[in-house]
């Protein structure tokens, strides 16, 4: 108020000549600095200085959310992927990022913190479009990690079966959750279950892809199969609500939680099994064990189960193969051993071939699944109960025909 009292006597001469300033009171002064700086601003003189704050992709979210279309999700992993190279110190790390771009991979899921730091994924390989008769989802044994062999080499045997069906197959390897390291940690039991309640969700999703490119009516069939721990993950996914038209145990730890088909919500479902003989995980299919092991009934004798043989490696020495290696000595020999647990994959053997069929829909149909029989109650009769009469020695004496005994002894012992 001084100020402004100081100023006004500026003006009208009442101030010593050393006073004489033209003195605004504060409020005056920050609004003439406002409209200042928004006269600056509208004419497209930049006069507020940028923070250097990183950019929103939007498309890093799209790759996370249910529902979006699968080739937006593939894009936006395309940036995820890219991004994480530029953060990773590690070569070896980047160069197996730079091998998913490198290699066109398309990425359905991408999770490079998930499985602590050894990374979860799920991938389309092929083509979703109007040739496209089934949808085959894969999912993987234990330790299906980004930064293990399995990541290459489930890719690759999903791969041999598109390539073989002439645009009539697509598949997804689905591993995009914590999955176990090992045989040990494979027999736990609570790893499958919360993997089976994301792989029902997913193949969900999978059926509203198809729609949205083919329509309702395009009859497509989604295919299910799990290898090894992933059969128990496929078993944890039908107790859930899994969106299948068939399910293929392929040397499977187990059926799930379950006892009899009628356990699932969809007892009637087509389902397969496919182990070879001497294969060690036949140690422990439906093998009972201590509480929070196993993974259930054995495939191979549940009920309804169609089992499919192995049959015989190609007769080719020169194919290569689950390892890339020739098969050598072995061609034409059985399907068995501990090897064939990956060497069912083996292209364009028997057991390969069965795999195939049940993909494509060309496989021997399975049998009629009823409700499970359930034994008659048991219809007791009662007896009448015979309670024996005691005679007494004084009831002798009286007579009567009496003796001890009962009646049927008198007249002579």
């Amino acid at each position: 108020m001084q100020g402004w009292l100081l100023g006004s006597r500026a003006r009208r001469g009442s101030a010593t000549p050393g006073h004489r300033r033209l003195l605004w009171p504060p409020n005056r002064l920050r609004t003439g600095l406002t409209l200042a700086g928004l006269l600056l601003v509208t004419a497209g003189t930049q006069v507020i200085p940028t923070l250097p704050l990183p950019p929103v992709i939007v498309a890093t979210v799209a790759a996370a959310l249910p529902g979006v279309p699968f080739e937006t999700r593939i894009e936006a992993n395309r940036d995820r992927v890219a991004a994480t190279i530029a953060a990773t110190a590690e070569p070896g790390r980047a160069r197996v990022y730079q091998s998913i771009l490198d290699h066109d991979r398309q990425l359905l899921a991408f999770a490079p913190e998930a499985n602590q730091g050894e990374g979860a994924w799920a991938e389309l390989v092929g083509t979703i479009d109007e040739r496209t008769e089934a949808v085959g989802i894969l999912v993987p044994g234990s330790a299906a990690f980004i930064f293990d062999k399995n990541f290459y080499k489930y890719h690759r045997r999903a791969t041999h079966l598109v390539e073989a069906s002439n645009g009539r197959l697509a598949m997804v390897v689905w591993a995009a959750g914590s999955f176990p390291k090992g045989w040990l940690p494979g027999a736990l039991t609570r790893y499958p279950v919360p993997l089976g309640q994301a792989l029902a969700v997913f193949s969900h999703e999978l059926r509203a892809e198809i729609v949205r490119r083919l329509g309702a009516d395009a009859g497509v069939r989604i295919v299910v199969a799990g290898h090894s721990f992933g059969g128990a993950v496929v078993g944890a996914a039908e107790r859930a609500g899994l969106d299948a038209d068939a399910v293929l145990h392929i040397a499977s730890a187990g059926m799930g939680e379950v006892r009899d088909p009628f356990d699932y919500p969809d007892p009637t479902r087509p389902r397969y099994s496919l182990t070879a003989p001497g294969d060690l995980i036949g140690m422990i299919q439906g093998r009972p064990g201590l509480p929070g092991l196993g993974h259930g009934p054995d495939p191979e004798v549940f009920r309804c189960v169609r089992e499919l043989p192995t049959g015989r490696f190609p007769s080719d020495p020169d194919f290569l193969d689950d390892l890339g290696e020739p098969l050598g000595d072995r061609a034409g020999q059985p399907v068995q051993g501990i090897s064939s647990h990956s060497d069912v994959f083996v292209r364009f053997s028997h057991a390969w071939w069965q795999i195939y069929w049940v993909f494509t829909g060309a496989a021997a149909p399975v049998p009629e699944c009823p409700p499970p029989h359930k034994p008659e109650p048991i219809r007791a009769r009662v007896l009448p109960l015979a309670v024996p009469r005691v005679v007494t020695d004084s009831q002798c004496r009286a007579g009567g025909g009496l003796r001890p005994g009962g009646p049927w002894l008198a007249g002579g012992r």
